[in-house]
């Protein structure tokens, strides 16, 4: 039998594979062979493992969001104030590498989820959690009276979300995109939310 230990370190490998094949070849591109000869292991092992190839590449996309996006989870979650929060988010956004596996894969996912219902799924997933904890902030920040009453907090989270995933893009697609200087527009709206209301 395969020791448990043995298992861990088999499956990391795999998706690790996984991940590096999506961000250098495309999500559509990657075979299982390319992965089993990256990770070292047996072709069937994929299957043992995660049953398809899909799943695989799916688990390798979670673990991608999973260890470059929770920084700024925690960046929302643990603010001293709603305007701290939102200007720290924008900020993680320079600091990203554009050639970074979350930004590649993130952008391989949303193309390959206008084809395929269970990677919209897993977007949606992603997505929700992230609106679900954006809302919260700004909710908050609207009771303590640090941000303006009259918005709803969810349209101002998807809207803000919008903007963030659009800056995301940018710094994807053109590297010499001037992120400091968005980032003066993007300070400038959040002031436009929270003016007048600083605790």
């Amino acid at each position: 039998m395969v020791k448990p230990d043995d298992q861990d370190s088999t499956r990391e490998r795999i998706v690790k594979a996984a991940g590096e094949l999506i961000v250098e070849v495309g999500w559509a591109d990657v075979t299982t062979r390319q992965i089993s000869e990256r990770a070292g292991v047996n072709n069937a092992l994929i299957h043992y493992y995660f049953g398809s190839k899909d799943d695989l590449l799916l688990e390798a996309a979670a673990t991608a969001f999973t260890s470059e996006a929770e920084g700024p989870f925690s960046m929302l979650v643990d603010a001293g104030s709603v305007t701290e929060a939102l200007r720290g988010v924008f900020r993680w956004l320079g600091t990203i590498e554009v050639d970074s596996p979350m930004m590649i894969i993130s952008m391989e996912a949303a193309h390959r989820a206008t084809r395929d219902e269970r990677v919209a799924s897993f977007l949606e997933g992603i997505w929700s959690r992230y609106f679900e904890v954006f809302t919260s902030v700004i909710a908050h920040g609207q009771v303590v009276g640090e941000l303006r009453e009259d918005l709803n907090p969810r349209d101002v989270a998807v809207t803000l979300g919008a903007l963030l995933d659009g800056l995301f893009l940018y710094r994807l697609v053109s590297p010499d995109f001037d992120i400091d200087g968005a980032t003066v527009v993007v300070d400038a709206l959040i002031e436009s939310l929270t003016k007048g209301r600083q605790p």
